[in-house]
């Protein structure tokens, strides 16, 4: 037993315990099972949570890092097309709270839900942000640390918070 989960066990006593074990059964290894299209060579790293992943669709030869949260919902897809890479931490959302009603808790208000899609041979650096209803276009890179909030076109290198254009790739 590892020193983390032995002080985890004497802190907090067994029900702690169990309610980590199923937290990470249900983002990590449940939802998997239900993944309605999972491309031929593609890489999954066992570290990554799930939501509504019956509407998630990864192509053939994408590589998903460590600690990344692919957040599709009930009525929007994520869908990402072959050959993508990943870095680790990358979360894509296709849905977030409206804020349109100031009178009540942000939690307590509507979703806003919107696809997602990443384009073929793309590539998302570590720690990035892709929020609902962005397009990233076919090759593009995103740097490290970006928060994607409008669509990117195919070859275009953007970066910042939120991503701007950096330039575009070479031909």
């Amino acid at each position: 037993m590892k020193l983390r989960t032995v002080l985890l066990f004497a802190r907090f006593g067994p029900k702690a315990l169990v309610e980590v074990v199923f937290a990470q059964m249900l983002a990590y290894t449940e939802p998997r099972s239900r993944l309605a299209a999972f491309g031929t060579g593609s890489y999954f790293n066992k570290r990554c949570s799930l939501a509504s992943p019956e509407n998630i669709r990864l192509g053939k030869s994408v590589s998903v890092g460590p600690e990344n949260r692919l957040w599709a919902s009930p009525r929007a897809r994520l869908t990402i097309e072959d050959d993508v890479l990943l870095g680790p931490n990358v979360t894509i959302v296709t849905s977030n709270y409206s804020a349109a009603d100031r009178g009540r808790p942000l939690k307590d208000q509507e979703w806003i839900e919107s696809d997602v899609t990443i384009g073929r041979r793309s590539w998302l650096g570590a720690h990035v942000v892709v929020l609902p209803g962005v397009t990233i276009g076919e090759g593009a890179i995103i740097a490290a640390g970006a928060v994607v909030t409008a669509s990117v076109p195919p070859y275009a290198i953007v970066g910042g918070v939120p991503a701007k254009l950096l330039k575009y790739r070479p031909e």
